[in-house]
């Protein structure tokens, strides 16, 4: 599988199939993932390679780092929370390397990073609201777009 830039876990297609760069496909250690896990990739941040697999059981490159969320976490609300600007900039000053593109923000310091999270109830209530909204959004783009289409 591919964990892809604005849409997570998902089959890789021609396009991300990148087998030929792997020399070494014997000893290459491949994540497992699952449903509700929180993925990134340092390398890639502000291209948006980081997020929640919504898609299930997975096997993905060793490149990335996965952590799965507690019991006072809800995974949707979490998933959010870890891809809005704020987080991403706090998460950003944990890197560390020298050249642009290769920094590393380490695991163990992935963990010290606080995130404020109301009680679980609350979060799931959040989500709730929040896929209402983005439903409402998608149908207002839609409703857009067969206008603009009608006029053509």
């Amino acid at each position: 599988m591919a964990f892809i830039a604005n849409e997570g876990v998902a089959p890789k297609g021609d396009r991300y199939d990148r087998s030929s760069l792997v020399n070494d496909t014997e000893n290459k250690l491949y994540k497992r993932t699952e449903y509700g896990d929180f993925i990134y990739s340092s390398n890639n941040l502000e291209t948006g390679s980081i997020g929640i697999n919504k898609y299930g059981k997975a096997t993905i490159s060793p490149v990335y780092s996965i952590f799965q969320p507690t019991g006072i976490a809800d995974s949707d609300f979490i998933g959010r929370r870890l891809v809005r600007k704020d987080f991403i900039n706090a998460m950003v000053k944990w890197r560390q390397g020298v050249i642009y593109g290769q920094w590393k923000i380490h695991e163990s310091d992935f963990i010290k990073i606080d995130i404020a999270v109301p009680r679980l109830e609350e979060q799931k209530k959040i989500g709730a609201m929040l896929d209402i909204i983005d439903n409402l959004i998608t149908l207002h783009q839609r409703k857009h777009f067969y206008e603009r289409a009608k006029r053509l």
